[in-house]
């Protein structure tokens, strides 16, 4: 880290020194001097982040001869302290016990939302600048991880300002994405289980995000790839700055920006909303940079709030913890409830899914009761491919599949079907709203009109 300290583009940065009680003070005078002395720009001050056992001064200020901002409280002050410095980088000198795992991953998420860097003797969290910028208006839609339900959000969010007549396209990237940026036309072309069978004989994943936002809002999207996914979002390669620029000649007024699994975009754009299952772990949520992803956001959904998945207990619990990083954030509670694209009344169903098994009993009333068809399979394995062959071929007589556009879909799936003369349909998981009785159009209206009138942006 020492060479990382000492590069000349550090001249114009600022750096501060987060410290502890548990090191005697003259031991991290001497670190904080060496520190200094490695830097290459400026010394900001310090940040006392507690621990009292070897600490006898009562003057910190005096002793280090640096302003030292004095935390009490980690989740409360910490973001005070950084505002109040508005460092470049903050360097970390504490250890445990003051600062353990999760306390460290904490003080990341909040580095990254205050743009700061976060570096320690062997780890460097580096905040970078999105810097993809588009001349229309923009919403960018991440999440927490993968099979949380973005996708379903997004082509949902796009039919609801479709309908309120706003022009809106989706660019989305995944990691089966295309080499090339593609544009799809769903608002144009009728993407049928044929046409997506041509996708695959062309080598293209064409169960993608960007095919399956086609399918279910009928808009144009651009698809886009990404491989790897840092802490904090940050993407290793993509074809995104293509996508966006291919987005930005169509006749949209506003522009959606999906992410892929927890990778966050790098697109600078006017809002923010971030997806959170309801089921997730609130520990795995802090040591994978939630809270800083959470701390993006302007409205916030959970889906899948209902049992067996999440209790009232556990979502009101994720509820009261965002609240506490994210006080001004709208969160809205969803479950999401599958409708087929064709009918399937008097059907007999094989049911494909990338759902939780836990919640099968769930789907299978509400398909069979709602749309008069029999669910004689239900597969979670979609991801799966050997798995859902063998379920295929095990299952009772069947006359329709019914699958969500994802994984296996087509090369398997669909491709069964065609082999077999099945019909075949897919799923738009549609998201409902629980809880307390809200106009989610409106809310949804009134936050992408937050700063400018849509007609007439820019």
């Amino acid at each position: 880290m020492k060479s990382l300290l000492q590069k000349k583009d550090n001249r114009n940065k600022k750096i501060i020194a987060l410290i502890d009680g548990e090191h005697y003070p003259e031991v991290t005078r001497d670190a904080v001097r060496l520190l200094k002395g490695y830097f290459s720009g400026t010394f900001s001050g310090i940040i006392f982040l507690g621990g009292t056992e070897k600490l006898i001064l009562d003057d910190l200020e005096g002793y280090f001869k640096e302003k030292v901002y004095i935390i009490n409280d980690l989740d409360s002050d910490f973001c005070s302290a950084l505002k109040y410095f508005k460092p470049d980088i903050a360097y970390d000198l504490s250890d445990e016990p003051v600062v353990d795992y999760k306390a460290r991953m904490k003080i990341a998420s909040f580095c990254m939302a205050n743009e700061c860097s976060y570096m320690g003797p062997d780890f460097l969290f580096n905040w970078e600048k999105r810097d993809i910028r588009i001349s229309k208006k923009t919403l960018s839609i991440i999440g927490t991880g993968k099979r949380i339900g973005k996708t379903a959000m997004s082509s949902y969010i796009a039919k609801i300002l479709s309908g309120e007549n706003i022009s809106v396209s989706i660019v989305a990237m995944g990691r089966g994405g295309p080499k090339k940026s593609q544009v799809i036309r769903g608002d144009k072309i009728d993407i049928t289980a044929g046409y997506l069978l041509e996708l695959n004989k062309k080598g293209l994943h064409a169960s993608s995000d960007y095919i399956e936002d086609a399918l279910l809002s009928r808009i144009a999207t651009i698809g886009c790839r990404r491989c790897g996914g840092g802490f904090a979002g940050k993407i290793f390669m993509t074809n995104l700055r293509e996508g966006v620029r291919i987005a930005e000649k169509l006749d949209s007024e506003l522009i959606i920006i999906e992410g892929s699994g927890a990778s966050i975009p790098g697109v600078d754009t006017d809002n923010t909303i971030c997806v959170i299952g309801a089921f997730q772990d609130w520990d795995s949520l802090i040591g994978y940079l939630g809270i800083y992803r959470i701390m993006l956001a302007d409205m916030i959904i959970l889906t899948m709030c209902e049992e067996p998945l999440a209790d009232i207990g556990k979502i009101e619990a994720l509820e009261s913890k965002i609240k506490k990083y994210n006080p001004h954030a709208n969160i809205i509670r969803t479950v999401f409830r599958p409708e087929p694209l064709s009918n399937i009344k008097g059907k007999k169903v094989f049911l494909a899914m990338t759902a939780n098994r836990n919640i099968e009993q769930n789907i299978r009333n509400y398909l069979e009761s709602k749309y008069s068809c029999r669910i004689v399979m239900a597969s979670f394995n979609l991801s799966r491919r050997d798995t859902l062959r063998k379920e295929l071929n095990e299952s009772p007589d069947f006359d329709m599949i019914l699958t969500e556009l994802k994984a296996a879909a087509v090369d398997v799936l669909t491709k069964y079907a065609s082999t077999n003369k099945k019909g075949i349909t897919y799923i738009d998981n549609i998201p409902v709203i629980i809880g307390k009785k809200r106009d989610f159009k409106k809310d949804l209206i009134k936050l992408i009109e937050k700063e400018d009138m849509l007609h007439g942006y820019k």
